[in-house]
């Protein structure tokens, strides 16, 4: 992923990408011209350059775009765990809208900023879910009615138990999805339809409780807390904390 600043001025046809990138507008307008038809886009909107050659384009304005490069590898990956019938290889499109899309690049540019704060599993779990919705992009689908499989209760207990064993850990999507045997995009399916909420969301609650846990052992610091429990860093424990509780670890404690 790259932020770019897109200036006035002409790119000519020739350059040529080695993977599909998708780019989207982050400044309430863009204007220009691509392949001699006059283009005008607005803030979320998204455009898809596949593999190969770019067009000739011409900038009228300055404006901030955000690039997001798709390993073919993780791609196929993806595509190959999802059961039915695949969208078609995408050729150049503008003008699409996908207010998911747009939501997950941003929290992806936010954890990039962060230095990685929230860990694999937040990034494992947001490239996924934009992956998929990548591949099917632009593309019209009939809605379907069907309801996501529960994780049998024993397999959910085997994944708690191996959560539990290693919350200090920086645990990722695979790990947790091998545990039991599934695919990372049936297993992220299914654990939010037993569970309620995202792998990462239930790791960041049995961090942040037993965080709380360790609070009362007055002779450890917060930050030596903080690293015990599976947290970059006592700020990000403090605010994860501060969240799920309205306070501070250091207003809890002083509450004991």
């Amino acid at each position: 992923m790259e932020k770019h600043v897109c200036d006035p001025g002409e790119r000519p046809e020739g350059n040529a990408l080695d993977r599909s990138v998708l780019v989207m507008v982050c400044s309430p307008t863009w204007r220009g011209e691509c392949n001699g038809v006059l283009k005008r886009e607005t803030l979320g909107t998204l455009t898809i350059l596949p593999k190969g050659l770019l067009p000739a384009m011409r900038s009228a304005q300055t404006a901030d775009l955000l690039y997001c490069a798709f390993n073919e590898a993780f791609v196929k990956e993806v595509a190959d765990e999802l059961e039915g019938r695949l969208a078609p290889p995408h050729d150049k499109r503008g003008d699409l809208r996908d207010r998911a899309i747009s939501e997950i690049l941003n929290l992806l540019v936010a954890e990039v900023q962060s230095g990685g704060a929230s860990g694999r599993l937040y990034v494992d779990s947001l490239a996924l879910a934009l992956t998929i919705r990548f591949l099917f992009l632009g593309e019209r689908q009939t809605t379907r009615s069907c309801r996501t499989a529960m994780i049998p209760q024993h397999h959910l207990f085997r994944v708690q138990e191996f959560i539990e064993s290693r919350l200090e850990a920086d645990l990722t999507l695979q790990e947790l999805a091998s545990e039991v045997g599934y695919s990372r995009s049936h297993f992220l399916r299914m654990f939010h339809a037993t569970t309620g909420m995202t792998p990462h969301r239930y790791v960041l609650k049995r961090r942040v409780e037993r965080a709380r846990q360790q609070l009362e052992q007055v002779e450890q610091s917060i930050a030596e807390v903080a690293f015990r429990c599976g947290f970059s860093s006592q700020a990000h424990l403090t605010l994860a904390f501060r969240k799920e509780f309205g306070i501070t670890p250091a207003e809890y404690r002083r509450q004991l």
